[in-house]
């Protein structure tokens, strides 16, 4: 989580302050009304002066300390989110991966009836680097919430461009078509590049076979940068889409892997949205929103 420069006004730090200036008031005006003349007058303006001032103090006081929890309720939520995403990790994607390493590991051994269409040594290879991918994941997921709050300027249309030219290299059999401006610059979390490759791979893996299209446009409305890429797979299944919505994961309700999850923490932490829609002839829709720099 990233730090809080600012004080943290606790109930106690703003009683003590709210009984300094009620203190300092008291010594200070009583001495002053008593030097001049119409001390009645001047004994209920003060009054009705300190009132005011007072209302003001408070108020100064409890916008700060609600302003801090509201900040604090946000990296909760955030990391609730996180730690279930890791639960089902351990429950679901590195127990199956390891159940499936012994199961490969048994075929090595010497069996008669031992299927010819696996390669144990190549299946073990695989899985095991799946888990040293999902390790990765799980740590760049840690380390954004970590840098949450931190913003470098970022060429979207630069960003967009690496990605995809690293994507047509991994899957040169994917048809990708790029829209986008010369140059569009935010104020962004430093691993936003890392959604845009994370939103490609999962259009590689989730499409329909060889025949796959994708479609990444950038673009600016008003005062915010949109990144949209549309590819002709089968659709984020309902359920998932509910989970990155809702923000937690359940039985029944969650996502497949860690990319998804890590799109949605980085976007989070640039300030933008993430929005995932099926497109009109079934595949996805998704749609990176950031606010824009300053110009």
């Amino acid at each position: 989580m990233s730090g809080d420069t600012r004080s943290d006004l606790s109930p106690g730090r703003v009683a003590l302050i709210y009984a300094a200036f009620g203190f300092l008031w008291v010594a200070t005006s009583d001495q002053v009304v008593a030097k001049l003349p119409n001390q009645v007058v001047l004994q209920t303006v003060k009054g009705w002066l300190f009132v005011t001032i007072s209302a003001v103090l408070v108020y100064v006081l409890v916008d700060r300390s609600h302003s801090k929890l509201s900040r604090t309720t946000s990296r909760l939520e955030s990391t609730l989110s996180h730690t279930s995403v890791l639960h089902r990790i351990l429950r679901h994607d590195i127990r199956n991966a390891c159940m499936s390493i012994l199961g490969y590991a048994e075929l090595i051994e010497p069996q008669a009836d031992a299927p010819e269409s696996v390669d144990p040594v190549e299946a073990i290879r695989a899985r095991a680097n799946r888990l040293v991918e999902v390790s990765d994941e799980v740590a760049l997921l840690r380390s954004v919430e970590l840098a949450e709050g931190t913003e470098v300027e970022i060429d979207l249309s630069c960003a967009v461009g690496d990605a995809v030219k690293d994507f047509r290299t991994e899957h040169p059999r994917v048809d990708v078509s790029v829209t986008a401006p010369a140059t569009l610059v935010v104020q962004a979390h430093p691993a936003l590049p890392r959604s845009i490759t994370e939103l490609l791979e999962n259009a590689a893996i989730h499409s329909n076979g060889d025949e796959t299209a994708v479609d990444v446009t950038v673009q600016k409305t008003a005062e915010t940068a949109h990144v949209t890429i549309v590819d002709d797979g089968p659709g984020i299944p309902g359920a998932e889409r509910d989970a990155l919505d809702s923000g937690t994961e359940t039985q029944l309700s969650h996502t497949s892997g860690v990319g998804l999850w890590l799109v949605r923490a980085i976007v989070d932490a640039s300030g933008g949205t993430l929005d995932i829609e099926t497109g009109d002839d079934q595949g996805t829709v998704v749609t990176v929103s950031i606010p824009c720099s300053p110009s």
